[in-house]
């Protein structure tokens, strides 16, 4: 069974995730604050860089992991271009050209992340950008859930590819998971889906 670690990085508060298993990690949403997440990875053997969606707040230090660990980066298959493209990702508002250089795996929905003696499910959530994902273990009942679900809320669908109605279907689909599922947002506090459930406006409709 992997650990889970949370860094709080940047101005917008992102979570970044640093799943261990079997001496390799996984970092989940590297955003910002490329130099205090190597000091605190250290010389961790890092496998992956995993991205839940495309905005600037949740991909702003993955050069910088990748050329200090060689690791190699998964994003879903239709935000694929949003990492490479300043507009798309939010770094232009920012005065930014910041790209991700280099993608190596374009992920689908049921595709399976493997990493030490571990696995996550992808789940394809598309609403708050149409290439975001969910990253599920059904053995531990654990998901990440990047800025599709929040704690009393989900991913705005205002920005740029946002999509209201994609939302909805992806929040029905997020409901259907059991109710001990704990959730590890992009942002905030972590929840369980049953929470969500019963508080969540979204997921009660």
């Amino acid at each position: 069974m992997f650990s889970i670690e949370r860094h709080v990085v940047g101005s917008y508060r992102t979570n970044c995730y640093v799943l261990t298993s079997a001496g390799q990690a996984l970092v989940i949403d590297p955003g910002d604050e490329g130099d205090l997440l190597i000091r605190e990875l250290g010389d961790a053997h890092v496998s992956r860089i995993v991205l839940t969606h495309c905005h600037s707040d949740h991909i702003g230090a993955v050069n910088e992991l990748v050329e200090r660990y060689g690791a190699s980066v998964c994003v879903g298959r239709e935000d694929a271009v949003g990492v490479a493209d300043p507009h798309l990702s939010g770094f232009d508002e920012e005065g930014s050209d910041y790209r991700v250089e280099r993608v190596d795996r374009l992920l689908d929905d049921g595709d399976a992340l493997a990493w030490g003696e571990d696995r996550l499910e992808v789940i394809a959530t598309p609403g708050h950008t149409p290439g975001s994902i969910c990253l599920y273990d059904p053995g531990t009942g654990t998901m990440f859930t990047g800025d599709t679900l929040f704690a009393d809320g989900i991913g705005r669908t205002d920005f740029v590819r946002g999509d209201a109605k994609a939302m909805r279907a992806t929040c029905a689909r997020l409901a259907a998971y059991p109710d001990g599922t704990a959730i590890f947002p992009g942002h905030g506090p972590q929840s369980a889906l049953g929470r969500e459930k019963r508080r969540n406006p979204w997921l009660r409709a």
